[in-house]
């Protein structure tokens, strides 16, 4: 082979210098051939306005508010694909049918299969509440009905309401509005509530309001229920119930424009309606006695919870001779817990027979010590145990005007020396008067004249209290400073009840809802709420009509209502050395 000039030196060199260059250009290709792929790759998009609006209906398959129905198939479109949630509470159909309506989605479409016959004559109303939104944000279309009739007029006439909680006025939300006829014939009337099918079915907005609409002209009986079972019956105790005192016949609603694609339906155009119906919804209080629970609170303290307050309650041991006293009772403030102290010797294990009224409600075996881990036994062995003191107030500055100081032992007393008991002023050191609230020596209250904005202290020296089990105290030092009135403010209201007569409960309460102090007024006149502790506080007033002095709830097989509450219209601020006062018409 022949070489011209030089360049055969360079054969390799240029070789290897096209090779290189041929796999970067290689690597080049490839990198661009991915580009696509890369850029397919689908992503959260980024940026743009979030999403607010809820689905659309663009067409409905026979159209909203058809006549002459009889289709066992109906096509609701969207412009979005969406879902249904909750059809089970949300969506249903009014009046009810024996089969309920099979609810599917196809696309853009939600379709409902009509398996069962149809009344002649008949609207029919399917709610879906706010069960349908878009698949992206969750957005809801509330208030979509489609109407139809399988007659040859679709029904017009409505009935309004608001449903509030009888015990605070609060709305209440998602309950079912259900409209009965009379069916006594088959049902007595009083139980179409426990028995019964409604004829027609609304759900409550926020507001707690319901539209019962597209009715025929009737005579109905309107009841709410929570209906936590899903029936559409009162099952109680568990679910709430309101109900109409009377019959109710519904009214010509609003002049319609008619938006077969619209949430809204009804579009008002005049109107002349009736008032909106109120009712008030309440939880009936279970007359069945029962024992809510027994358990060893500590050793030899016993206790046993009813339903409610018992009658003539009897505890009978079953294990041990039932005429020795080996126990003393204490009940709770509303009498429906009774304490058992036992003061004889019982075996490991107490079997009681618990009785109301005649009535065995249940037999119960309580061991009288608490079972205490091996591990921890020894400790607990070495642990002596003392008499123990609660003070209420628990100390530092007292509001003395209001509130008593006073005292519960962990124990009933048996054996005491007052005596001994000192109290400390800023000045000298005098004797403590103070006085057993109770029959087993338990709970005391100390009567003394104290001085604003001075410091106390009580001194109990060991030993000067001695529980029936022989249980003492070591020394007990209640240390406390009296209130200033200039800190403190009044509250003057003056009630007007002229429009509404009657025997009221004012409750002072605070701003969340709890009962601080109440009184009694059975005429216009001013109410005093002194020695306040700067704040905000509500009014609440009971128009008590049984006069028993608290809140009753209602009962339905009585046809009892439960007694009317109203609030303040707006929340009070107290300020310290303030005398605020304001007038209240109920």
């Amino acid at each position: 082979m022949k070489t011209i000039g030089n360049f055969g030196k360079f054969k390799q060199p240029i070789q290897i210098s096209l090779r290189k260059r041929f796999i970067d250009i290689a690597l080049l290709l490839c990198l661009f051939a991915l580009v696509p792929f890369y850029c397919a790759n689908p992503v959260i998009p980024t940026g743009g306005p979030k999403d607010v609006s809820p689905p659309e209906v663009t067409e409905c398959i026979p159209a909203n508010y058809s006549i002459q129905f009889d289709s066992k198939e109906i096509r609701i479109n969207f412009n979005e694909f969406v879902n249904l949630k909750s059809s089970g509470s949300e969506i249903f159909i009014s009046p009810p049918i024996s089969n309920p309506p099979d609810y599917k989605l196809r696309g853009k479409s939600a379709v409902i299969k009509l398996d069962d016959t149809l009344s002649p004559n008949t609207t029919y109303i399917i709610t879906f509440g706010t069960s349908i939104t878009d698949i992206t944000e969750g957005n809801s279309l509330s208030n979509f009905r489609y109407v139809f009739s399988t007659g040859t007029y679709v029904d017009s006439l409505m009935i309004t309401g608001q449903v509030i909680n009888a015990f605070d006025n609060q709305p209440q939300a998602d309950v079912y509005a259900l409209l009965y006829t009379d069916s006594s014939d088959t049902i007595p009337f009083d139980s179409l509530p426990y028995k019964g099918k409604p004829i027609y079915i609304a759900m409550t907005n926020e507001q707690g309001r319901f539209i019962l609409s597209n009715l025929r002209y009737d005579a109905y009986k309107l009841f709410v229920l929570s209906d936590k079972s899903g029936d559409f019956q009162y099952n109680m105790p568990a679910e709430k119930i309101a109900f109409s005192d009377s019959l109710i016949y519904p009214w010509i609603g609003p002049k319609t424009t008619i938006d077969s694609l619209g949430t809204d339906s009804i579009q008002p155009q005049d109107t002349i309606l009736s008032a909106s119906i109120e009712l008030s919804m309440f939880e009936e209080i279970d007359s069945t006695q029962d024992v809510k629970k027994s358990d060893l609170v500590k050793n030899d303290e016993f206790m046993i919870v009813f339903a409610f307050p018992p009658r003539d309650p009897v505890i009978t041991p079953l294990n041990i001779d039932s005429t020795q006293v080996w126990w003393m009772e204490e009940y709770s403030l509303n009498k429906d817990t009774v304490i058992l102290w036992t003061v004889a010797e019982i075996p490991d294990t107490l079997t009681l027979k618990i009785s109301d009224e005649g009535t065995i409600l249940d037999t119960v075996i309580i061991s009288p010590t608490k079972i205490i881990p091996r591990k921890k036994q020894k400790k607990e062995e070495e642990k002596p145990v003392f008499l123990t003191l609660s003070w209420q107030p628990r100390g530092g500055t007292i509001n003395h005007f209001k509130y008593p100081i006073s005292g519960i032992f962990s124990y009933p007393i048996a054996e005491y020396d007052l005596s001994r008991i000192r109290l400390f002023t800023e000045r000298d050191t005098v004797d403590l008067p103070i006085e057993f609230t109770d029959s087993l020596q338990r709970k005391f209250h100390i009567d003394y004249p104290w001085k604003e904005a001075k410091s106390y202290k009580i001194f109990i020296p060991d030993s000067s209290f001695i529980s029936y089990t022989g249980l003492s105290h070591d020394t007990l030092v209640y240390s406390f400073q009296t209130a200033n009135s200039r800190d403190l403010a009044s509250l003057l209201v003056n009630v007007d009840i002229s429009s509404n007569p009657g025997d009221y409960i004012i409750q002072l309460q605070s701003e969340k809802g709890k009962t601080l102090e109440e009184q009694y007024l059975n005429e216009s006149g001013q109410i005093i709420f002194a020695f306040i502790q700067p704040g905000k506080y509500k009014l609440k007033a009971i128009l008590d009509l049984n006069k028993n002095t608290y809140w009753d709830t209602g009962d339905y097989i009585k046809k009892i209502q439960p007694e009317k509450v109203f609030f303040f219209s707006k929340t009070i601020e107290l300020r310290g050395n303030w005398d605020v006062e304001e007038d209240w018409s109920i």
